[in-house]
């Protein structure tokens, strides 16, 4: 190997481990600034309520809820019935997010699904109301 060569290869190596060196800092400068990960506890919105009729008798019911991620730091957190009131049930969907507003996340969205029992408790012919953080779906007893 010539000593043209050599220098070459070292310059293509040098430049590759200063490029490298850049990314680094961009890759930290894009992390949490929280590196202990607190978080906030957040409604999740809602994208679908879909209620399924098991078959029973007498018939049960599930409420199959498909809920939003909005960015790469959003985590599922937790779905459940909050509350029974007449012919009205609600549910609570919730994700969670950073707990510093400066944190910066990725702009992906995706989606969880949660099948939650509603029970047995319906009277045959009777509507009820589903409602999910924000959004409401109305079904008729079988």
């Amino acid at each position: 190997m010539d000593r043209g060569n050599r220098h070459t290869s070292r310059t293509g190596w040098l430049a590759a481990l200063a490029a490298l060196t850049l990314l680094a800092g961009a890759a930290a400068a894009c992390s949490p600034r929280d590196p202990g990960g607190e978080r906030r506890v957040v409604d999740a919105p809602i994208e679908a309520i879909d209620i399924l009729v098991r078959e029973s008798a007498p018939p049960g019911y599930t409420a199959k809820i498909t809920s939003g991620l909005p960015s790469g730091c959003a985590r599922f957190h937790e779905a459940r019935i909050t509350g029974r009131s007449g012919t009205t049930i609600t549910i609570s969907v919730t994700n969670t997010m950073p707990a510093d507003p400066e944190t910066i996340c990725t702009d992906i969205y995706g989606y969880h699904e949660t099948n939650l029992d509603l029970g047995q408790d319906f009277v045959s012919g009777g509507t009820y109301t589903v409602r999910v953080n924000d959004r409401a779906r109305t079904f008729r007893a079988q």
